[in-house]
């Protein structure tokens, strides 16, 4: 018995797209058939990692998982057939019977521009989006709000500047004195440290980039790690903020139309609306944007990340109304252009050949 056939593997941020030849995996298909084996396809159908629920891999190095979960499996993450569909299907035919319906492939999905038309400062709605928690000693994890899954914007006042230092940053952290950015430190590169010019109102918005779901540290906490010092002295004091983005009113009801030429600050969410013909399939392109997370009418389609591999996001057609849609970006660093894309089909990112 073959419990998982691997047939391909998921992606992480900042490496190509897996994939292997539908051929080459049809051949081995028919020589476990062939040895009367039992077969489990791992992944038969691809998926998605919808909102915040991508995993991450934590061998010494963490890695999170990308949005799509398409694994290069013979049925792709919006369910249309494939190369390795079709060649598997010969190999199975050659041992037991199989039905005449043959699935369609994939067509082509409407394409058009949109321009976001409003924003608002993430940092200046946060009120709306959450209550504080003021934890009097050490610093603490994040999973103490009660919000398993997102962003939380850490906060407290510094007399002084110099080196801010904490045990682990889980997983992304953006700094930002009196409004204004000062850095961000990054698990998988370990940082733990930043030079701050100077005191004043310290934010910190920090990013789960997704749960360790496989090895010792599965189940870990999440947020910034104590202790957290400013030189030798130990920070304690802090508000911990869960920033809920399940519902988005708030936000829309504070942004304002953009004035002027260029592209969107960060970190904002900003608006735009688009009509339909009714519910399809499509596929979201941010190019000219950096990090951050996509909504269509109010659903967290998930991250996207300039880095890659993944260039497109999956829009499943049951979100689509007929006539006027929302588009909502949460662009965390910044974007050059205020434009994004809906194209013909999903582009993954280059692969290992």
């Amino acid at each position: 018995m073959c419990a998982e056939f691997w047939n391909g593997w998921f992606d992480n941020w900042g490496t190509h797209h897996h994939t292997t030849d539908a051929a080459a995996s049809a051949a081995e298909l028919d020589a476990l058939l062939a040895a009367g084996a039992s077969v489990n396809i791992y992944m038969f159908h691809g998926g998605t990692n919808f909102g915040f629920t991508n995993g991450a891999n934590d061998k010494g190095i963490y890695e999170p998982t990308i949005t799509s979960y398409d694994y290069d499996a013979p049925l792709s993450e919006d369910g249309f057939p494939t190369d390795k569909y079709f060649a598997f299907r010969d190999v199975i035919a050659k041992h037991f019977p199989v039905p005449e319906e043959v699935p369609a492939r994939r067509t082509e999905a409407p394409e058009s521009v949109v321009a976001v038309a409003s924003t608002v400062p993430l940092l200046q709605a946060a009120d709306m989006l959450g209550t504080p928690l003021h934890a009097a000693g050490s610093i603490p994890a994040s999973d103490t709000t009660g919000q398993y899954r997102g962003f939380h914007l850490y906060e407290r006042h510094l007399a002084r500047g110099g080196v801010l230092a904490f045990g682990e940053i889980r997983d992304r952290a953006q700094f930002f004195l009196d409004g204004l950015p000062v850095g961000t430190l990054s698990r998988e590169l370990g940082e733990r440290s930043i030079a701050l010019p100077r005191g004043g109102h310290l934010q910190i918005l920090v990013e789960d980039q997704g749960r360790v779901n496989y090895g010792p540290r599965i189940g870990e906490a999440k947020g910034l790690m104590g202790p957290a010092t400013l030189g030798v002295e130990e920070l304690e004091g802090w508000d911990i903020r869960p920033l809920s983005l399940a519902d988005l009113a708030p936000l829309r009801s504070m942004a304002r139309e953009f004035s002027g030429g260029g592209g969107v600050a960060g970190p904002s969410v900003s608006f735009a609306s688009f009509t339909a013909a009714g519910p399809g399939d499509r596929h979201l392109r941010l190019d000219g944007w950096t990090k951050g997370n996509a909504f269509i009418n109010g659903f967290n389609l998930g991250r996207y990340w300039s880095r890659g591999p993944q260039r497109t996001l999956y829009v499943p057609g049951p979100l689509i109304r007929e006539g006027v849609n929302e588009l909502a970006i949460l662009e965390l660093q910044g974007g050059s252009t205020r434009d994004v894309r809906f194209v013909a089909g999903p582009d993954l990112g280059p692969d290992e050949k």
